[in-house]
């Protein structure tokens, strides 16, 4: 009987799981579209918005700098954008021409895919809560492969964007928690063939 109020409130954690993550999931998709639209529009304004960053620059409201007022931003600085060099005469040309819009529509674009990123893995933490939910026990081979993949997935997104390092300790993380799965699930079989 014990074992049964277990499994209800492992159920019950996952169905909360499974709100959270599609909620999570919807805010970065909408963040998605927004930055999409915002790439798309810095662009589009090309010199326009390079004259008016020019004049917030001057009259000191816009700071291209990784700081806001006395507030650090963590690895958000854009530099100088005429660093930006292509060998293709035409791409350069728009480059010389409207270097600010480049540099912006570009960083937009890349939150852009980051986010699209980071809406799938929740996608894939949501069908695991789900398979959770829906089995009668926690610890099926399915749930174990499930949960593996989006580790591995989330792990090899950090070791290719914040690092070798915390991409090295995802998998560790993810050995771990396969680890504890996979003794549950032993457990579980042990369990029920005493039954």
């Amino acid at each position: 009987m014990e074992e049964m109020e277990k499994i209800a409130k492992i159920k019950k954690s996952s169905k909360t799981g499974k709100v959270i993550s599609l909620i999570m999931c919807i805010i970065c998709i909408v963040g998605c579209v927004c930055a999409l639209i915002g790439g798309i529009a810095i662009l589009g304004m090309g010199r326009e918005f390079d004259d008016t960053i020019q004049r917030g620059i001057e009259q000191g409201v816009v700071t291209t700098g990784d700081s806001v007022g006395s507030v650090q931003l963590v690895n958000i600085n854009i530099g100088d954008p005429t660093d930006i060099h292509s060998d293709v005469p035409a791409i350069q040309e728009a480059i010389d021409d409207h270097p600010y819009a480049i540099k912006f529509g570009t960083e937009m674009f890349i939150i852009a895919v980051s986010l699209a990123i980071v809406a799938v893995l929740l996608k894939l933490v949501n069908g695991v809560f789900d398979l959770i939910c829906k089995e009668d026990s926690p610890f099926t081979d399915k749930v174990i492969k499930r949960t593996l993949i989006v580790l591995i997935a989330i792990s090899v997104l950090m070791f290719f964007t914040a690092g070798a390092a915390l991409g090295v300790l995802g998998a560790i993380v993810t050995w771990v928690i396969y680890s504890i799965m996979d003794y549950g699930k032993t457990l579980q079989i042990q369990s029920d063939e005493t039954l």
